[in-house]
């Protein structure tokens, strides 16, 4: 198994300017007030590792994950997301000691993807993620609202 080192975006949702979330070895919490970006770093995950439902990520469409502005701010031209793995278990079918994944999408909606700062495909990061047993559509991550429908699921279900 593998851990997250750290988590980067900029111009992703409501982080505007570049943010950096470092992630310990063992349990990691994530607490703040309602408004805060909580599930917007969720949504950071799941977006780097390749979901490719907008809606899933609380989107309309991708060009609208990107940083609109708010207020008083300006809009990003794009937004941006890294996730740091550790390797030195060698999860991941590469020599480097740290897999870095980053995911870009411009206001065109689409999307460029790099695999240690090489652009690639998005089939080439599903395929290094299924090598370590990732799946962006999996139970990796519980995003928000799913325990409450798996809590009132039908003992059938």
């Amino acid at each position: 198994m593998t851990t997250i080192k750290k988590l980067r975006l900029k111009g992703f949702k409501s982080f505007s300017k570049l943010t950096e979330i470092p992630f310990g070895n063992s349990f990691n919490i994530i607490l703040g007030p309602n408004g805060a970006g909580k599930t917007n770093l969720s949504d950071g995950i799941c977006f780097v590792l390749g979901k490719s439902s907008a809606k899933s990520l609380r989107a309309e469409k991708s060009s609208s994950l990107i940083f609109h502005g708010g207020k008083k701010g300006s809009p990003a031209k794009e937004a941006s997301v890294d996730i740091v793995f550790d390797n030195s278990k060698n999860v991941f079918p590469i020599k480097d000691k740290e897999v870095k994944l980053t995911r870009t999408v411009r206001t065109s909606g689409n999307s460029i993807y790099r695999i240690n700062d090489q652009t690639v495909t998005r089939q080439q990061v599903l395929d290094l993620m299924s090598a370590a047993r990732i799946d962006p559509d999996g139970h990796n991550i519980v995003l928000q609202g799913d325990i409450t429908r798996f809590a009132d699921m039908k003992p059938i279900e």
